[in-house]
């Protein structure tokens, strides 16, 4: 399910990014971008940071150990990510 406002209910900036995302790809942007975009005060940074916490932080699993496990739960949940 895609949500109308994540597909086009960025900010000016937000929006501006993503078309330059789109015309560096020559394809849309991943849905995870649009999300981060969306709300970038939300999303965005806090998100981001936590991400790298959990997967550049401190841990007995390397960081290499930690991409193995997002990408084998993503394949999981059928997510292209």
């Amino acid at each position: 399910m895609r949500l109308a406002c994540v597909e086009r209910g960025h900010e000016a900036r937000e929006a501006r990014a993503l078309d330059l995302v789109r015309e560096q790809r020559g394809a849309e942007p991943p849905d995870v971008l649009k999300t981060l975009h969306y709300r970038p005060e939300l999303f965005g940074r806090p998100f981001s940071e936590t991400l790298d916490l959990a997967m550049r932080g401190p841990s007995d699993w390397s960081a290499g150990e930690r991409e193995l496990f997002a990408a084998f739960v993503s394949s999981l949940n059928q997510c292209p990510f």
